[in-house]
């Protein structure tokens, strides 16, 4: 006999305001359902109205994306919060019937099957007579996974996939957008979980009714399933164990110590980054990580009162010396939860800090409850972890972020951003040769120097005008949710 109550439905949802009530009533009728998971991805066009309606209920928890990411990256949000046995994707646009949920929790439950899809290509159910070119798109896309992974799959780019919890939650998943459907197979097929197909009905709607995927995700599609397939994987997991771990505090102290002396004459892009932080300045500013005292000297520049921490006795001591003739600035030691507790702050600023921080979310956290009313957070931290380096690893980096990844710390912390973006579009390609490619050090003296004289003038004269789509680093202005 089939138990109730024993599936979590995650619903990604991006401007479904036409269906999104109809689908969930739908969902609520399964007698299998224990939770639901809506995670809406920045919809604009009202869904977010109707998904309050549902404030309280005692089933269904919306989760608000800061702003759209794609349905990978809100999948990968909603597993984060899923507590039941077994796990199911539901797309918001009525496609495909809830009342399927039998069928796919079947192998699930009598222990065939690790992971189970709903195939629309095997014969069982009522299906709408739709593209026929869109249908030879999803074979073909089927096949080349199929070739890649060695899994027999008729369906990969089913919406209808339901896992064991703790399978959907170990796999290492990384697409933002519909790449996620490639990848998961890919990383099922990796983690050699048993994968069974159930045929499932398919109601398929047209691009006037709103239909989001393209031409463009289907060439995505074979980008990642070349980019996943298990061999490559391997590889992957190999790069990543071999990956330098970050250094231990006393080492990445001693590495900074360095960095920081070689980056005191850049002065340009010091100032670029006190011009972004300076709108988002209230009365109280405490500056938690502040190193060699280059941005406390911006930030008190003006007179504002402005407490330096940092961790570090030898930043202390450093930066006691430098301020000693400032009244408006204070010195202390301390991490961020020490910082946090002791100076509720209208404004905190990390620059470079997060990455060096093992529990982000935790610390994070911790800056929220320390916020005065209307207070924010003001954090800069490197971007793209395709660029983490040997120097990463030496000055303790644990992590670098997307823009994605940040946003939902964020948004785990109980923080959203009101202002997120990449920064320094050319240095993301200067460090990927310095740093990736030969393993040098990016912030030595004299190429910083060249780079602050040459390169940052322009890039802040362009990048006021128009936000890059990658950089080295993100800017993230944030306030309590």
């Amino acid at each position: 006999m089939m138990p109730d109550a024993c599936l979590a439905v995650v619903v990604p949802c991006f401007n479904e305001v036409a269906t999104v009530r109809g689908l969930l009533e739908r969902v609520l009728a399964s007698p299998h359902v224990a939770e639901i998971v809506v995670v809406d991805d920045g919809s604009t066009d009202g869904t977010r109205d109707i998904l309050r309606s549902f404030e309280g209920h005692p089933v269904i928890r919306v989760v608000l994306q800061p702003f759209n990411q794609g349905k990978g990256a809100a999948l990968r949000r909603g597993f984060e919060e899923v507590t039941a046995p077994y796990v199911v994707i539901q797309d918001a646009d009525l496609e495909y019937d809830p009342a399927e949920y039998s069928r796919l929790l079947e192998p699930l439950l009598d222990g065939r099957a690790d992971v189970v899809y709903g195939s629309r290509f095997l014969p069982v159910g009522a299906h709408r007579v739709l593209y026929y070119w869109h249908s030879v798109g999803n074979r073909l896309l089927t096949k080349a996974s199929n070739m890649a992974t060695n899994l027999n799959l008729s369906d990969m780019e089913t919406c209808y996939k339901v896992f064991r919890r703790e399978v959907v939650q170990s796999l290492d998943l990384r697409e933002s957008r519909f790449g996620f459907e490639p990848e998961v197979t890919a990383r099922v097929a990796e983690g050699r979980w048993k994968v069974y197909e159930v045929g499932i009905s398919y109601d398929g709607r047209t691009y006037a009714e709103g239909k989001k995927i393209g031409w463009r995700d289907g060439v995505r599609a074979l980008y990642c399933i070349a980019r996943y397939s298990p061999p490559v994987t391997r590889i992957e997991k190999r790069n990543l164990a071999k990956r330098p771990s970050p250094a231990s505090f006393a080492q990445a102290d001693n590495e900074l110590a360095g960095v920081l002396h070689s980056l005191s004459d850049a002065h340009r892009y010091a100032d670029w980054l006190a011009e972004l932080i300076r709108p988002h300045l209230g009365k109280e500013v405490v500056e938690i990580g502040a190193g060699q005292g280059t941005m406390t000297m911006r930030l008190a520049g003006n007179g504002a009162a402005v407490v330096a921490t940092d961790p570090s006795e030898r930043a202390v001591l450093t930066l006691r010396e430098q301020f000693a003739d400032r009244a408006n600035v204070t010195v202390e030691k301390g991490d961020v939860a020490t910082v946090a507790a002791r100076h509720p702050a209208d404004t905190y600023v990390l620059i470079n800090v997060l990455e060096h921080i093992a529990d982000d979310v935790a610390a994070l956290r911790q800056l929220r409850e320390g916020l005065n009313p209307d207070g924010r957070v003001v954090l800069f931290v490197p971007a793209f972890e395709s660029l983490y380096s040997r120097f990463d690893a030496q000055v303790g980096h644990y992590r670098r972020y997307r823009r994605s990844t940040l946003a939902t710390a964020l948004s785990r912390s109980g923080l959203v951003p009101e202002e997120l973006h990449y920064v320094n579009s050319l240095g993301a390609p200067t460090w990927f040769v310095f740093a990736r490619l030969f393993g040098g050090q990016p912030t030595a003296r004299r190429p910083a120097i060249a780079y602050d004289r040459a390169a940052v003038p322009l890039l802040r004269a362009l990048e006021s005008k128009h936000k890059p789509p990658f950089g080295q680093s993100i800017f993230c202005v944030a306030r309590s949710a």
